[in-house]
């Protein structure tokens, strides 16, 4: 299990460097919404992914649980 969440993570953060966007901190950001829809084939639990992926300090987003339609625009930046 341990493995596939880092794979699942390296799979994150893969998205996020390829489909984001550089914000004012200068660190890749992308809105939910967009990682969504770039993750829904590769990554089956997303927000289990980005929970574990924030609990180890690799991205940051304001929601303890991000869900679709209605956290669409939450910023999820790699750190």
């Amino acid at each position: 299990m341990a493995l596939n969440i880092e794979h699942e993570i390296e799979v994150l953060t893969k998205a996020i460097e390829e489909h984001g966007t550089t914000n004012a901190e200068g660190k890749k950001s992308i809105s939910y919404g967009v990682l969504f829809n770039k993750t829904v084939d590769t990554l089956e639990a997303l927000n289990g992914t980005l929970r574990a992926a924030k609990r180890q300090k690799k991205v940051a987003f304001d929601a303890e649980l991000l869900m679709m339609p209605r956290d669409k625009d939450v910023p999820v930046v790699l750190l």
